[in-house]
């Protein structure tokens, strides 16, 4: 084979090995845009379902997010009334850093389908309506069950009347809470430790418990009674 075949040769080997790296380029560059629009398209979507969805959910409760607590407190005099139910609350031993004082602003976990603020201030003279009540959650509930999430407190009697509560509801005179537990515990076993706790505590403790679908149960202190 002479020298101009061979570098024929060689010229044609090099162009194909350089077609075949080309391709294989190709290959990895579409695949990796692909991949990229794929996780943009998902980022976006994700983005477009918080928006849209003003909540987080805890054991299947949609509790209102931190936005929307933020857009009520700037409303109004809220923020600063809720400064002071704060200091009252500190004052009054409740433990906040196990019950966040924000979560006793929240009516309940239906607001957004009977199109209620999901957010609302008890009236200063209600507020030692539920120091008891808290007291009892920190030294009773809690140790029996572990941490819990205030899905519902202080209820406005319009939220009350449209969310179909008792018109007697303590939740209006800012004594009652609903809870959900934080952690993975079974209805039924959260169900006997409630029974038992309730049992122990006797008609002396003025304690309420009632027990609702899945493991959102309420808790009071005015009076002693159990549904």
């Amino acid at each position: 084979m002479s020298a101009t075949d061979q570098f024929s040769l060689l010229s044609r080997q090099v162009h194909r090995q350089w077609r075949a790296q080309r391709t294989n380029w190709l290959v990895v560059s579409a695949i990796t845009l692909l991949l990229v629009l794929i996780i943009a398209v998902m980022w976006g979507l994700l983005y477009l379902q918080s928006a849209a969805q003003p909540y987080v959910e805890i054991r299947g409760y949609r509790i209102a997010d931190e936005a929307s607590l933020r857009q009520f407190l700037r409303q109004g005099r809220n923020r600063e009334q809720f400064a002071e139910l704060t200091i009252f609350l500190r004052e009054a031993d409740v433990d906040l850093q196990l019950l966040p004082a924000h979560g006793l602003l929240r009516q309940g976990s239906d607001w957004l389908r009977i199109n209620e603020p999901a957010f609302a201030l008890p009236p200063p003279p209600t507020w030692p309506n539920i120091v008891a009540t808290l007291q009892l959650v920190r030294d009773e509930v809690v140790p029996s069950i572990g941490p819990v999430v205030i899905v519902s407190a202080y209820r406005s009697a319009r939220y009350n009347r449209r969310v179909g509560g008792s018109a007697t509801s303590h939740h209006r005179d800012f004594c009652s809470v609903d809870l959900v537990p934080r952690s993975n515990i079974s209805r039924r076993e959260l169900v006997a430790e409630l029974q038992a706790m309730h049992l122990r505590l006797g008609p002396e403790s003025r304690a309420g418990l009632g027990i609702y679908s899945g493991v959102r149960f309420h808790i009071d202190t005015c009076g002693y009674r159990r549904w």
